[in-house]
């Protein structure tokens, strides 16, 4: 990653160039505790709104590797 630098963004700049919903923006900023003008990197900003996609509805959090 020599040479690569990670580029921090507003989370409002984000969503405009990603085409987030309000309610998905909003929702994803009260799941992570973000505030109006957070800087994120643009991964971190789509792993969010991949997560917050994939939630359950109600709340409950979801176990991984039950058997």
């Amino acid at each position: 990653m020599e040479g690569q630098k990670e580029e921090y963004a507003a989370i409002e700049e984000l969503k405009e160039k990603e085409g987030t919903s309000d309610a998905v923006f909003e929702g994803v900023k009260a799941a992570n505790g973000w505030k109006t003008g957070k800087m994120v990197k643009e991964k971190d900003y789509k792993d969010a709104v991949d997560a917050f996609g994939k939630a359950p509805m109600d709340g409950r959090e979801v176990k991984k590797n039950v058997q």
